[in-house]
Formats: structure tokens, C-alpha cells, sequence
């Protein structure tokens, strides 16, 4: 009895681990195994945000790229949201004040960065500038996608935190969502869920830059 376990035994667990032991080029059937073994990839966070440091997303839109202002807020919004939820900062600030300090003033000289920052009594502020943001792709395919670019401020001591010099205007950040054939929104309401959603996804980028997360989104390219 104990000889016919050790031959079922090594009937099918040998085969497995000499899978498990291939070179990843070898067969297609190591890639589910290896990401069984290893977990999904990661990406690092690009800067660490200070948790004891009070902190607003700012979200500039000095050019006017967004179809809708309201746009600005569901982007910080969803930022702010998930720096909470991971726990990176203890107090987050409402980014509805830092937009309507921003907005106040656009008459006259637009507000720093910093001074945006110290109306709403944030000691950093994390900058992102709207560069282009669309949901088709040559008017045809409805294929999302957001271009900003990101910087942190300690709007305490007047300095640039990240990204260092080589980016003065900031570190580029593209979000591009999948394709999707025969999809794209057609009445107002359609195309209003479809930005919102492009802005949410754009926020949660954002969002990631400040910590670990998986390389790859099940929405995202």
C-alpha cells in the first residue's frame, strides 16, 4: 500500500515540479505558475509622502483640457481617497478649498502653488497639471486616456519636494484605459460617465505613484 501512495505521489507532483522548475522562456504553462509562486508584479512608489505632514491634492487645469470643471474634483477626489484608504497620510485636506482658493484668484495673477497650499493650511501639496485628456482615439475608437504631469510642494518652507530638477515642470504621468470596440458613448449622459470614469482612473494613478502597487489594472493598460 505505502509503495502505491509513493508511485501516485510522484506521478503527479514530479510533473508539476519540473514545470514549476522551467525556464520561464520554455513553455507558455510557467507564466500562471510563476505568478502563482511569485504573486502578480509590483511597482515601487516613486516618492514617499510624510504621514504626519497635512496634505491636499491640487488639481490645476490652467489650459481648460477638461470637457467639465467638476472633472478637477472627481480626479482629486479619487486621489485623495485611496491615500486615505491606504493610510499614507493622517490628515488629508478637502481639495474643494484648494480649488476654489485656485479659482478665486484666476482673475488676477493665478495663485502658487504654495500659496494654494497655505489657504487651506496644507504643509504639502501634491500638484497635478492636466495636459490632455480625451476618450477617443483619432475620433473613432473610445479609448480613454489622460496625460498630467505631477510635483509635491512643501507649501511650508517653499520647495520642491519630487521630482528633482531634470523635471521642472513635473513628473509625466500617462493613463491609458482599454480599448473598447463598438463602445463608444453617444448621448451626454454616456459621455459624462465615460469622463468620469477616465477621471477616477486618473486620480487613482495619481494615487499610486505615493506607494507599492501592482504594475498591471484589470482597466488599464
Amino acid at each position: 500500500m505505502r509503495k502505491l501512495f509513493s508511485t501516485i505521489i510522484r506521478r503527479t507532483i514530479g510533473p508539476l515540479a519540473g514545470l514549476l522548475l522551467l525556464p520561464v522562456s520554455g513553455c507558455n504553462i510557467v507564466g500562471p505558475a510563476y505568478y502563482f509562486i511569485h504573486g502578480p508584479e509590483k511597482t515601487p512608489a516613486a516618492f514617499t509622502l510624510d504621514k504626519k505632514r497635512s496634505t491636499v491634492v491640487f488639481v490645476d487645469d490652467q489650459n481648460s483640457v477638461l470637457p467639465r470643471r467638476s472633472l478637477r474634483m472627481e480626479i482629486a477626489s479619487s486621489a485623495t481617497e485611496l491615500i486615505q484608504s491606504e493610510k499614507l497620510v493622517e490628515d488629508v485636506i478637502d481639495s474643494r478649498g484648494a480649488i476654489i482658493a485656485a479659482t478665486r484668484d484666476r482673475d488676477s495673477e493665478p495663485m502658487s502653488v504654495v500659496a494654494v497650499g497655505r489657504s487651506v493650511k496644507a504643509q504639502v501639496v501634491i500638484y497635478v497639471a492636466i495636459d490632455a485628456f480625451s476618450l477617443s482615439s483619432g475620433g473613432v475608437a473610445y479609448a480613454p486616456a489622460a496625460r498630467v504631469r505631477v510635483k509635491i510642494m512643501d507649501a511650508e518652507n517653499d520647495v520642491r519636494l519630487w521630482p528633482g530638477e531634470t523635471l521642472p515642470d513635473g513628473a509625466p504621468l500617462n493613463v491609458i484605459m482599454h480599448e473598447k470596440a463598438n463602445s463608444r458613448p453617444t448621448s451626454a449622459s454616456q459621455v459624462a460617465t465615460a469622463e468620469n470614469e477616465l477621471a477616477k482612473e486618473t486620480g487613482v494613478a495619481v494615487a499610486e505613484l505615493f506607494f507599492e502597487h501592482e504594475a498591471r489594472r484589470p482597466n488599464r493598460k
